[in-house]
């Protein structure tokens, strides 16, 4: 069966305002979210800053929580902990997050061990880590591809949601890593692009709808379909030419009229 489609609510972030100002909950475009098919949405901490009405307000849409990221650094365990209180209230089972800067074996073996920790206090609260990539895990440093020493390194209980879009912008194809990956991958965030950047954060591009791109989505979706801790299909744009409720919805539809994904609609 295919595997269920959320969307990542930093899509419809209001860019006006910086950081985590930006990221309340509009009701209106969580029912909105739910009327195109989702079922469900992944979050980045708490919109809002209250867990409890942040968890109403996506019950009240019909939507689960996939999965939160946090922002929250990791060489602050306390506010990690913190952290992983709030996503818990919110009703996520897993936190994830990410990291960057990775020049030099040791800076990736000391981040993993700060992943392993970061595990621990997550587990006191119930909770999953999940490592979120972007393209840098894909480059080799001293000839070995960062995700691939992280996956060497770190704890089984710490999994892995891979951002095809960043896999590829790398220099790699999405369906070898998920492969390669296995068992450790939880979910994918689904995205595309024509003209892909050269790295994270080295120029400005904007996503398109899932399909019109480059990306092989349907290789990178086939490649996780049977691994036995996949989850969830998460759209997300981090930059939209355009509505986002619009290009969402034109992924959705991508997804679910080719047997990629399932929602509500469809």
């Amino acid at each position: 069966m295919p595997k269920p489609l959320a969307t990542q609510l930093y899509t419809f972030r209001d860019t006006t305002r910086p950081g985590v100002d930006g990221l309340g909950l509009d009701p209106a475009t969580l029912a909105a979210i739910a009327e195109i098919g989702f079922l469900g949405v992944e979050t980045v901490d708490v919109p809002g800053g209250d867990p409890l009405a942040a968890r109403r307000a996506i019950e009240a849409a019909g939507l689960q929580v996939a999965s939160a990221h946090t922002w929250t650094k990791l060489d602050d365990l306390d506010a990690f902990d913190r952290a992983s209180g709030a996503v818990a209230e919110l009703g996520s089972s897993s936190i994830i997050l990410s990291g960057f800067g990775f020049d030099s074996v040791g800076v990736v073996d000391a981040f993993a061990d700060r992943l392993n920790a970061a595990s621990e206090v997550a587990g006191r609260h119930g909770l999953a880590l999940g490592y979120h990539n972007h393209s840098a895990e894909m480059r080799p440093v001293d000839g070995v591809p960062v995700y691939r020493r992280l996956l060497e390194r770190v704890d089984p209980a710490v999994a892995f949601q891979v951002d095809i879009f960043w896999v590829q912008v790398g220099g790699l194809a999405p369906g070898p890593v998920i492969a390669e990956l296995g068992e450790r991958v939880v979910s994918l965030h689904v995205k595309d692009g024509v003209t892909l950047p050269s790295d994270a954060g080295a120029e400005p591009f904007v996503n398109v709808p899932v399909g019109q791109g480059v990306i092989d989505v349907a290789g990178a979706v086939e490649a996780a379909g049977d691994l036995p801790r996949i989850g969830w299909l998460i759209v997300e744009f981090d930059h939209c030419d355009g509505p986002p409720l619009e290009a969402v919805a034109d992924s959705y539809a991508y997804l679910v009229s080719r047997g990629l994904g399932r929602g509500s609609v469809g």
